[in-house]
């Protein structure tokens, strides 16, 4: 699988990742800074750089990492959906993000609509944090299935629906359900689950929802 990687500005805990596993990694402005404290360098640095300590932007330069400016006056959208635009276009099958949460809950809602986007462009999108592991389901054209049994042991399973739902299925799970719609009203139904064998997935026939891994 080829996958790459994006860190954002937001609070991130880059210890312990294995980055070898990413062919290409992208830092958001300040997310050279979570980079540079765990000496791991991207192979390009996107934004205004307003939010890069100064050391750090030194180092990049003097590493010789490519930036692409964002003109605050003029741009459009973040730093972080510059840099998954960008990706998007080089055949990823996978791009993570790092940083993707943090006190700026209108950044981070942001962040995880957009996993939407890699979705219909048959990208894995997830974002990673030391407490949540985040990804999107979506269901147009036909169903989609999805193993669930990748959750890191012990931690929760939460299905949250984004409008209305048709169709959906989980099986393997502690809380099993059989074809059930799930709208505004029932937004709650599918929040804190457990997997309870190496067959837990989840099957939805219509709609669009968000995968939660969490745990405290």
């Amino acid at each position: 699988m080829k996958k790459a990687m994006i860190v954002g500005n937001g609070n991130c805990d880059l210890s312990g990742v294995d980055f070898k596993q990413y062919r290409f990694i992208m830092a958001c402005d300040g997310g050279a800074n979570a980079l540079s404290a765990v000496s791991e360098c991207p192979h390009a640095l996107i934004g205004d750089f307003d939010s890069v300590e100064r050391a750090v932007n030194m180092e990049m330069e003097m590493l010789g990492v490519v930036k692409h400016h964002m003109n605050e006056e003029v741009r459009e959208c973040t730093d972080m959906k510059s840099a998954l635009d960008f990706l998007a276009k080089y055949d990823y099958d996978q791009i993570d993000l790092y940083g993707a949460l943090g006190t700026r809950m209108d950044h981070s809602l942001a962040n995880m609509l957009m996993l939407f986007e890699l979705e219909e462009k048959k990208i894995r999108g997830r974002i990673v944090g030391t407490h949540n592991i985040i990804t999107a389901l979506l269901a147009e054209d036909e169903p989609v299935e999805r193993s669930l049994a990748d959750a890191p042991e012990g931690w929760t399973v939460s299905l949250v629906p984004l409008g209305s739902c048709k169709g959906l299925e989980i099986t393997g799970m502690k809380y099993e359900l059989e074809k059930t719609d799930l709208g505004p009203d029932r937004v709650t139904l599918c929040v804190s689950n457990e997997v309870e064998n190496s067959l837990a997935k989840v099957r939805l026939e219509k709609g669009r929802m968000l995968v939660f891994y969490t745990r405290d």
